[in-house]
């Protein structure tokens, strides 16, 4: 039997996991009502095992700068409902045609191709109607709902997620070059990433100055994340990681780019990027830098 990939968010990290884990579980529509199957489908897909690191990177982000994590949550879950979205999409046939997800089949294995279709694009619009709604009830001076959402969408749009994904198809090995696989991995990886720390931070009415600093450690610490898949990939089992190995094997990656030991090089050298641009937060943000110290040991 598959199991999902084995290395847990440590402490506390995890335990905002979980609290991610039952929320997701709440803002589902029942899978009782019309369209039952597409409804199941998005359970699925959106409970299926995972870290929940994206989510968590929001909480933590907020409770930084002092907003409640029971105030953030539901827009810490739409950030998951995004990234549960997209994986619909990137195991499809016509993507990477994937059997295996998060230690399971595939969404289009289990309930055919047409309704993770639809399965997919629900999860986004529940995600875009979630920040909408909850956004509405923080009280922010500096950032109106208006620009949480925007965020998000720029982050999945053609300039984020779908452009990087896009290139991604397109690449092959033979069109190796370090500045085109740092384009597409912090738009297809990264941007998500860069969203979910920067609407913690607003909807914590954060400072711009502050804002920045998310930023630019988000930047950096999805960009290491990606690269630190593609050591998975190479280095470790189906069993291990709970998806299908070997995937990227006729894609350009990082490890086909620079080796295991370059790959690992330059994951440290952006992980070390993304801890010192929180030198300004202080200690404070010492939650966000457990989180730098769990990506550069996931790809070791």
């Amino acid at each position: 039997m598959v199991t999902a990939e084995k290395p847990a968010l440590p402490g506390k990290l995890g335990q905002l996991g979980a609290v991610v884990e039952e929320a997701l579980g709440r803002l589902l529509p029942p899978s009782s009502e019309r369209p039952e199957s597409v409804h199941r489908a998005m359970g699925y897909a959106l409970t299926s095992p995972g870290k929940r690191l994206r989510p968590v990177l929001t909480l933590v982000v907020a409770e930084i700068f002092g907003l409640r994590q029971r105030r953030v949550l539901e827009i810490a879950c739409a950030v998951e409902m995004v990234h549960a979205s997209s994986l619909i999409l990137d195991d499809l046939p016509c993507m990477d045609d994937a059997a295996l997800r998060r230690g399971r089949e595939t969404t289009h294995r289990r309930f055919g191709e047409s309704v993770a279709l639809l399965a997919s694009f629900g999860l986004l619009n529940l995600a875009f109607a979630t920040v909408a709604e909850r956004g509405q009830e923080l009280k922010m001076r500096r950032y109106g709902t208006e620009d949480m959402v925007h965020h998000l969408a720029a982050a999945i749009g053609s300039g984020g997620l779908i452009g990087g994904q896009a290139l991604d198809l397109e690449s092959r090995p033979e069109d190796l070059d370090l500045e085109l696989m740092e384009y597409i991995h912090s738009h297809k990886t990264g941007a998500l990433f860069l969203a979910a720390g920067e609407l913690g931070a607003m909807a914590a009415d954060a400072r711009r100055r502050d804002l920045e600093v998310i930023s630019r450690f988000a930047k950096n610490l999805g960009l290491a994340f990606q690269i630190s898949d593609d050591l998975l990939d190479v280095l470790a089992t189906s069993e291990e990681t709970g998806k299908d190995s070997g995937q990227d094997e006729e894609k350009a990656t990082f490890v086909k780019l620079l080796g295991v030991e370059g790959a690992q090089a330059l994951a440290s050298e952006l992980l070390e990027f993304a801890v010192s641009s929180l030198d300004p937060l202080g200690r404070r943000a010492d939650p966000l830098r457990q989180i730098a110290l769990f990506v550069r040991d996931r790809g070791r």
